[in-house]
């Protein structure tokens, strides 16, 4: 699954150059395929390190190290680019400290759009607020048994978003309420039993009628509603079928690099627009703002996430050396 998810990061970026597709907004789509990715790799997680109430806080552990070390780096290189290279832009304007301080708690990220930050200093990092808000829920719906009825709740919340009773965007695309399911969709494809697989090919069927109703114009098009229905049509059975494929060497290495590229393509445009601004993002220039986030994502992984994958991996061994006696030297030869 790893070639998939640099699929989606690259493609997520190229929506964020203007590039459409038949009228859709293709980053939307690759978005909701992360969803669906998180609810079966955290469900997986759970299920074999943290599935005891007791580990809960060991599982949010584990998140802060994978998400954190990648997202800091390059979030304090955006405000560098911003800071000496795009004076006087509303992403410098975003450069305050308690703009700053609140984007590092990562979870008002996911609330941006009520002010609880800025969103232009790394734009993508949104979703990773969302993804933060799930991570808090998804062990005890896991632990308890409550993925059902959360499922059933989120989508009484998805559906008036989707018809437009209230904010399609909001309620349907970036808030945890709305998009819950499609998490759990994921979730109950990790070792499926029949439930779980009749609810996500009934969701996926259902995904797709909605999506064929709103280009028919039986239902309103509404910001990201024909997008986010899309993302689960496809986004369900590509990682039903990709889960099944044998691990690889080479598709590891694919999905260890697409986190930086999701983060760090902005940072790229802006360092770029920067030197020079860009009027229009013509062939070269996506070209070059992808083969530059490709490269410094390799070197993000190797230099800052490997570090932190030691500790993970420290973690999920059942406490043998905890945060605290984990030194870095220590972290780079344990296994």
């Amino acid at each position: 699954m790893g070639a998939y998810r640099l699929l989606l990061a690259v493609v997520v970026a190229v929506s964020h150059m203007g590039k459409t597709f038949m009228g859709l907004n293709p980053g939307v789509v690759a978005v909701i395929s992360f969803l669906i990715i998180s609810g079966f790799v955290m469900t997986s997680l759970i299920e074999r390190n943290y599935k005891a109430p007791g580990k809960i806080g060991l599982f949010y552990a584990d998140r802060v190290l994978r998400l954190y070390p990648q997202f800091l780096f390059y979030f304090f290189a955006s405000c560098a680019v911003i800071h000496f290279l795009l004076p006087g832009t509303p992403q410098a304007a975003e450069l305050t400290s308690s703009n700053i301080a609140a984007s590092l708690a990562m979870v008002p990220l996911g609330f941006y759009m009520f002010g609880a930050t800025g969103a232009g200093i790394l734009p993508p990092a949104w979703s990773l607020g969302l993804e933060m808000c799930f991570y808090l829920v998804i062990p005890f719906l896991v632990i308890f048994k409550a993925r059902g009825v959360s499922f059933v709740l989120s989508v009484a919340v998805f559906i008036p978003a989707c018809l437009g009773f209230i904010n399609t965007d909001l309620y349907g695309y970036r808030l945890l309420p709305g998009v819950l399911f499609i998490f759990l969709c994921g979730s109950y494809l990790f070792r499926p039993q029949p439930k779980g697989l009749m609810i996500a090919a009934g969701t996926t069927v259902v995904a797709a009628l909605v999506f064929l109703a709103i280009m028919a114009g039986l239902i309103e098009r509404k910001p990201s509603n024909a997008e986010v229905a899309l993302g689960i049509a496809l986004g369900i059975p590509a990682v039903y079928m990709l889960t099944r494929l044998k691990f690889h060497k080479a598709d590891e290495f694919l999905g260890n690099i697409s986190y930086g590229v999701f983060l760090n393509h902005f940072v790229v445009i802006y360092f770029l627009h920067g030197l020079r601004p860009i009027a229009t993002f013509d062939v070269r220039t996506v070209a070059t703002v992808l083969l530059l986030s490709l490269l410094l994502s390799v070197g993000s992984y190797y230099f800052v996430e490997r570090p932190a994958l030691k500790l993970r991996h420290a973690l999920r061994s059942g406490g043998k050396a905890t945060l605290d006696q984990m030194t870095p030297s220590k972290a780079a030869t344990s296994g």
